[in-house]
């Protein structure tokens, strides 16, 4: 694979664009009509809410490369050599168990809701890769964990049969130090604006 593949749903991405778009306009409204001074007090929430929005489903996001998978999720982020993939699954989530047996859940592929479950027709799941009695509609063409869990299986699938690197081991996870701490100061910001009094 010359180039990673970085997959991340549009659904979620457009509704989040648009919730930072209109803070963005709520932000320029309050100044424009307040002032300076309300912006300060009422800021601070609405810059939290615009955060949030990109932190929840801007930027958690699944990589797949030539040597791993990379699941990006909104406070850990966890890089999981090939050889380390022993099982790929999408209950819940796209979800990849290793061979220490942990199970990783993607934050930016989740399964359908129960209502669109049940509208899944069974020529969206018969084309997606895996054994006939294992698939579930959270593996239907379409659905963000559908999408991705066969983007991996294919991925892995060539993996393998390409001779890959298949030593157990290796799976790194890491704090996003950055979103832990912008969150934290934007809602303790946002919690003191609130609480202050205001003219």
């Amino acid at each position: 694979m010359p180039e990673p593949v970085t997959f991340r749903p549009r659904g979620s991405q457009i509704l989040a664009w648009v919730a930072i778009g209109v803070c963005a306009l709520g932000l320029v409204f309050v100044a424009l009509i307040d002032g300076v001074a309300s912006l300060v007090a009422w800021g601070w929430p609405i810059a939290l809410v615009a955060w949030l929005a990109w932190a929840l489903y801007v930027r958690p996001h699944v990589q797949i490369s030539e040597g791993f998978i990379e699941i990006a999720n909104v406070f850990r982020t966890h890089r999981v050599p090939w050889g380390d993939v022993a099982d790929v699954d999408s209950r819940y989530a796209l979800t990849v168990r290793t061979t220490g047996g942990r199970s990783i859940r993607a934050w930016a592929a989740p399964a359908p809701g129960a209502r669109q479950a049940l509208a899944t027709h069974r020529e969206e799941v018969s084309r997606t890769p895996g054994e006939g009695d294992t698939r579930r509609p959270s593996d239907a063409e379409g659905t963000p964990s559908g999408d991705a869990t066969a983007l991996v299986r294919r991925t892995l699938d060539q993996y393998r049969r390409s001779g890959g690197d298949t030593t157990p081991g290796g799976t790194v996870t890491t704090l996003n130090v950055g979103v832990v701490a912008v969150t934290a100061v934007l809602g303790a910001a946002s919690v003191l604006a609130l609480a202050l009094p205001h003219g």
